[in-house]
């Protein structure tokens, strides 16, 4: 199957995406077993294990969480031992890349959400990596952390994208405004060099310096409700296999209050209209 422009998913559209992202997940971990590396699985995926023993049935992704200290150890070798076969992104290894956690997409396949249309990095079929890093246990010094982070993000993006995509059933005259506003922002940045290099380098200055070296708390400051979603490692650890599809995934030995601050019961399916994923505009699954 090859070249599908896609207004929504088909049942067979479906179940071969839901394929090959198994196929990338089981790779990802052959890495981490062969290097002692740690991981665990976060929102839909992990969900998708314990609900269903596999997929969400309407899902279409893979998302998994390491501590940073793995994060980097994974970066570094993974490109060694399949590059052949799969691009290993994050904004330290793609110039053009947006965001602050990696993607392993695998080569010679496509998949265009809309909301990357804009960008110039390799649009792949993938899974998410999101990096947790040491956060304070003082809510305000982690509150200042993760203000300054969450904008600077905002300025790595408007680095690569004058126009990004705005939220559906915005305010058509807010929506003007600032898609104006975040025009002139990105003109700025080019005008005074504020390169992606240099905002990546800012994140990962204050995302990686806690200063509370003894916390136990871990974060990932690239979510939108990152407070949500904190583990502290004594509470979290060890990690547990739970089935998932023909395999398992590591879940926090804690998943249940994990999940639930963020996403309720869990366990409940929810409305149809609130069933979504990451449906994209463009697929090639690279076959013949």
């Amino acid at each position: 199957m090859k070249d599908k422009e896609l207004k929504e998913y088909d049942e067979e559209t479906l179940k071969h995406l839901k394929e090959i992202i198994l196929e990338i997940f089981k790779d990802f971990v052959k890495i981490c077993e062969k290097y002692d590396l740690e991981y665990f699985a976060t929102g839909g995926t992990a969900i998708g294990a314990l609900r269903h023993n596999g997929f969400i049935p309407w899902d279409d992704d893979i998302d998994v969480n390491m501590l940073r200290e793995d994060y980097n150890k994974f970066m570094e070798v993974a490109p060694k031992e399949m590059g052949d076969k799969y691009i290993f992104m994050d904004a330290s290894t793609q110039e053009n890349y947006p965001l602050m956690f990696a993607k392993m997409v695998k080569r010679g396949t496509r998949f265009v959400e809309a909301d990357y249309e804009q960008v110039s990095y390799p649009l792949g079929i993938f899974i998410d990596i999101f990096p947790y890093d040491k956060t304070p246990e003082d809510n305000v010094a982690r509150k200042k952390i993760i203000k300054k982070t969450w904008n600077i993000a905002r300025w790595h993006v408007l680095t690569l994208i004058p126009n990004p995509n705005l939220p559906e059933g915005m305010n058509p005259v807010l929506k003007k405004l600032v898609s104006v506003a975040m025009r002139v922002i990105h003109a700025g940045l080019k005008l005074f060099h504020v390169t992606s290099k240099k905002t990546y380098k800012k994140y990962l200055d204050y995302a990686t310096n806690c200063p509370e070296k003894d916390s136990d708390l871990y974060i990932d400051y690239s979510y939108i409700t990152c407070e949500n979603l904190m583990i502290r490692k004594h509470e979290a650890w060890p990690l547990i296999d739970v089935p998932f599809e023909d395999t398992t995934v590591k879940v926090v030995k804690n998943y249940d209050s994990f999940l639930r601050k963020e996403y309720g019961d869990y366990m409940q399916l929810p409305p149809e209209e609130q069933r979504h994923n990451h449906l994209a505009s463009f697929i090639d699954f690279g076959e013949e």
